[in-house]
């Protein structure tokens, strides 16, 4: 059985992203009501909130050495940060709708952003210059996923298909399209192992070496929510309304159906050793589980 370790409220609106620093120290979340929050760990208590989006923050990313961390954002913007001041260090501009993602790269030397606007952008962290744009989907990116080497970049989006670019090139080196109506996530383990896609109705495990397909698990309820990898490689949990499933990668085996009141699960996160799951909602609240 899971435990249910806390709830808390956390934001004025949707809890939109959740992630831990590097060293454990800080839990930080984003939302809907423009807001970035640190939170002490293990304490989970309030010590900085930072206030420079103007819509809703709508993912996070932190940089491997925690120094730095981006965030995309509904003001069409993404920004580079700080960690220890909180300043905002760049703010990327040139995209026109919401950008929807927004990650480093492993060595912190680039940064991706996707969004509504179709495109996928390549930005210097140095001095948040815009690289490349990728003219990647018709209309709506909803996933930007750098591999653990960092030499390629994966966007899914609303359609049947993923790519892969090169980096920092842009060339575009595979399309794979196996999904139906949106893939709402495309991401390679930490471990480069495995890659996972989620499609409306499925979650597809791959072998990235080869691009062999290893697993389809069909999803009892269509339209999967969020998603998050666990630090060591091992499990996936997706979010769906009322729910959140957790499956070992390796095998597909589900191991853990979590059942919660609050219909729109809008953020995962794993703690750094895999032992416990938290979630952010609609309903403004932090949950935190011990797993078994």
């Amino acid at each position: 059985m899971l435990k249910l370790l806390k709830t808390f409220q956390a934001h004025s609106n949707y809890v939109l992203s959740l992630g831990i620093t590097p060293d454990g120290s800080t839990l930080i979340s984003t939302g809907m009501d423009n807001l970035v929050k640190y939170w002490k760990l293990p304490t989970y208590a309030l010590f900085k909130t930072l206030e420079e989006h103007t819509k809703s923050v709508n993912s996070i990313s932190i940089a491997p050495d925690g120094l730095t961390f981006a965030t995309s954002s509904s003001d069409t913007t993404a920004k580079v940060w700080d960690f220890n001041s909180g300043n905002v260090l760049h703010t990327l501009k040139g995209h026109k709708k919401t950008v929807i993602a927004a990650e480093l790269s492993s060595d912190s030397n680039y940064i991706a952003t996707g969004s509504y606007d179709g495109k996928i952008k390549l930005w210097d962290t140095t001095d948040g210059s815009e690289l490349i744009t990728i003219n990647a989907f018709e209309r709506n990116v909803t996933t930007v996923n750098f591999s653990p080497d960092g030499k390629n970049l994966v966007g899914g989006g609303l359609g049947d298909t993923f790519h892969i670019w090169k980096i920092p090139s842009g060339e575009l080196t595979k399309s794979v399209t196996k999904h139906k109506i949106v893939v709402s996530g495309a991401r390679y383990t930490p471990d480069g192992k495995h890659f996972v896609s989620i499609g409306s109705e499925t979650l597809m495990i791959w072998n990235p070496s080869n691009w062999k397909l290893v697993k389809t698990i069909q999803f009892e309820t269509k339209y999967p929510r969020p998603h998050t990898i666990s630090p060591d490689s091992k499990m996936i949990a997706i979010g769906f309304d009322y729910k959140v499933l957790i499956w070992n990668i390796k095998n597909g085996e589900l191991l853990e159906t979590i059942e919660v009141k609050p219909k729109g699960v809008d953020s995962l996160c794993f703690s750094l050793d895999s032992s416990t799951f938290l979630m952010g909602a609609a309903d403004k609240k932090i949950r935190i589980w011990k797993l078994n």
